[in-house]
């Protein structure tokens, strides 16, 4: 290779590495900086969104369209999640009740077992080892030290604590039978999705699908094959309106596919989940049925509890929401704002709009212009969300000042770990931003954010958002560009 074309090649490099490399002591060394990232020819039919305000100074460091709206995907999350913990408490729990309304005479329950949902999104196999059922079963203990043996009336479901409407305003279709399109619903199990293995088993042979819990909630039409190598190819799909789901997955002979998919009707899957459960544990059950379809509403004064479920506190639910970017967690939240805090009349009690009709007084005084956000969802799976950098920045700076420590110190807390965990676990292997930055990630075609805290090399706490809308280059080329930024601002050492 020609001398000449090496230098230039290893000249092309160091520019490359540059922003991530040169710390300044000016802002309009930093500015000038960051300009070279955002400029970039790969950029030139992107739109950024940046603001990068010290919050310890109040200064705002850099600015560009920072008062535009912009898609902002999973960074959602963190107006649901800063909501929530303002308006109900890192240690605000949902608690899902099971109550009988009839006497026990002979082993025989003489009335019916109403759950009584609270909007948890928890319940299932996260937080019990990974035990799908452990609560289910029990709960059928509780029954059966009880004395029941047999339910002659029916198991009802009670999902009023939201509206019936289970699905985000603007999600496409073809996202809706993986764990990340999940339906909301006051009464949630298992995240609202079936855990699927398909084994590859001879070559040429069809795989062999496995279903946990496996109590006939779906059913699988088995297209799948089976290879002598090579990789899984993934293959699922079903009807928006049923649970039957083709699988087309390939799988090489010995190997296993995994797949959280999601479910029609989580009420329903609640409920014939608990019922199955409970045949398996010598529970006869009449049948099952939707509050909405039993002909009478819930006299829970009246009745007898049986047994209760608590979720973990608030500020756990909300660390799952932003480390792992949760949708179905975040969704409730949504509507857990809208049911529980929302006292107006205009909008559906537990519906998302109430959800953000709720909200408002707190981004109201925290600076930020509720007129400035368009909110379809709380988990950003929409494209209709619009937020502004300069928004998300408001929020940020609320949430480190606010005056409740333990409120504080739960969002912060909530918020993945470049490095080390989360949605950047594997970013900012190396530098400064390295297990110092904690920011949320949001993703949908088109759209990606980062927006978070750095400490910079002064000390001082910077938060930043970093929008990019309509690009076209992979998005591991934002990903870099936004990672830059964030370690021109660790490596930072003015004010």
């Amino acid at each position: 290779m020609p001398t000449r074309f090496l230098a230039a090649l290893l000249l092309l490099g160091v520019a490359a590495a540059a922003p991530s490399a040169q710390p300044t002591s000016t802002q309009a060394g930093l500015a000038e900086l960051i300009e070279g990232v955002l400029e970039a020819r790969a950029f030139d039919d992107a739109y950024w969104g940046v603001e990068i305000v010290n919050l310890d100074t109040g200064t705002t460091l850099f600015d560009r369209n920072g008062a535009r709206r912009f898609i902002p995907a999973s960074n959602m999350k963190l107006l649901t999640t800063a909501a929530a913990l303002d308006a109900l408490g890192p240690g605000f729990r949902y608690r899902t009740r099971l109550y009988a309304d009839g006497d026990i005479q002979n082993g025989t329950l003489q009335g019916n077992l109403i759950v009584r949902g609270a909007g948890d999104p928890t319940f299932g196999g996260r937080y019990q080892d990974d035990d799908l059922t452990r609560v289910f079963r029990q709960w059928a203990d509780s029954l059966r030290d009880a004395g029941v043996r047999r339910v002659r009336g029916l198991v009802v479901g009670d999902d009023d604590i939201f509206d019936n409407v289970h699905l985000g305003q603007g999600w496409q279709w073809d996202d809706l039978v993986w764990y990340y399109g999940s339906e909301v619903s006051g009464l949630q199990f298992g995240e609202g999705t079936i855990q699927v293995a398909v084994h590859g088993t001879s070559p040429g042979q069809p795989a062999r699908i496995e279903a946990d819990p496996n109590f006939g909630y779906a059913r699988f039409v088995n297209r799948s094959t089976t290879t002598s190598g090579g990789g899984i190819r993934e293959g699922y799909s079903r009807e928006l309106s049923d649970n039957v789901f083709t699988v087309t997955a390939s799988v090489p002979a010995g190997s296993i596919e995994r797949e959280a998919l999601s479910v029609v009707n989580p009420t329903e899957y609640f409920i014939s989940t608990m019922v199955g459960v409970f045949e398996q544990r010598g529970i006869e059950v009449g049948g099952l049925v939707d509050v909405d379809e039993w002909g009478q509403r819930p006299r829970y004064e009246t009745m007898r509890r049986m047994a209760s479920h608590d979720s973990p506190p608030l500020a756990e639910i909300a660390a799952e929401t932003n480390t792992s970017s949760n949708n179905v967690y975040a969704e409730h939240l949504l509507r857990t704002l809208g049911s529980y805090v929302y006292r107006g009349t205009d909008m559906p009690m537990g519906s998302a709009p109430a959800g953000y009709a709720a909200m408002e007084p707190f981004l109201e005084r925290i600076g930020v212009d509720p007129e400035s956000f368009r909110v379809a969802d709380g988990s950003g799976l929409s494209a209709l969300n619009r937020l502004t950098p300069h928004g998300v920045n408001k929020l940020l700076a609320g949430m480190y000042q606010h005056p409740d420590r333990v409120t504080r110190e739960a969002f912060y807390d909530s918020l993945p770990v470049g490095g080390f965990t989360g949605t950047i676990r594997n970013r900012y292997r190396s530098g400064d931003a390295r297990g110092n930055v904690r920011a949320k990630t949001g993703y949908i075609s088109g759209a990606r954010a980062l927006s978070g805290y750095v400490t910079s090399a002064a000390g001082d706490r910077i938060a930043f958002s970093l929008l990019c809308n309509n690009y076209t280059v992979r998005t591991s080329r934002v990903n870099r560009a936004q990672d830059q930024i964030v370690e021109l601002l660790a490596d930072y050492q003015g004010r």
